[in-house]
């Protein structure tokens, strides 16, 4: 018995030192796979801000660009206009302004105004129809209402 105990214990000893030499063979194998995952780690995080990045300057580009941001724009505009438009009366009327200069200048205004009104009325106009709910012909059932934002610049 003690004889099949020490050739247990023998054979046991050979099957470590088999073990042992086969896992140091494929140490190189491990230590390649933990530098690569940690390669693949590195670009992960790099990717994950790079993504994230991006997806802050699309809000922000979203932000600046939404229908709601473009109705404040067209309204400024609006206001800018009229302004002018009110400033060059004055002047006018105060006989700082001849009347050949007034005339042209007044006119030119006048119509960036009605531009911009028109604009700003498509605008909310459409506004207040996607806020209804799109039919899926569009607005009055014109398939490529939306599509085109120079139809609503030429409409009067």
């Amino acid at each position: 018995q003690f004889q099949s105990l020490q050739l247990e214990r023998e054979m046991c000893l050979a099957s470590n030192c088999t073990l042992a030499r086969v896992n140091l063979s494929l140490r190189p194998r491990l230590e390649d796979g933990k530098a690569s995952l940690a390669i693949k780690y590195q670009e992960l995080q790099e990717i994950r801000e790079a993504c994230w990045d991006k997806q802050q300057r699309l809000e922000a580009y979203l932000e600046n660009w939404s229908p709601q941001s473009a109705l404040g724009q067209l309204q400024a505009k609006l206001d800018a206009s009229e302004a002018e438009s009110e400033t060059q009366i004055e002047q006018f009327l105060a006989q700082d302004l001849p009347l050949g200069s007034f005339l042209e200048s007044f006119c030119q205004s006048r119509t960036r105004s009605h531009i911009c009104r028109t604009q700003l009325e498509k605008l909310q106009e459409l506004l207040q129809k996607d806020q209804v709910g799109r039919d899926p012909a569009g607005p009055a059932g014109d398939p490529g209402a939306l599509a085109s934002p120079a139809r609503s610049r030429l409409a009067p």
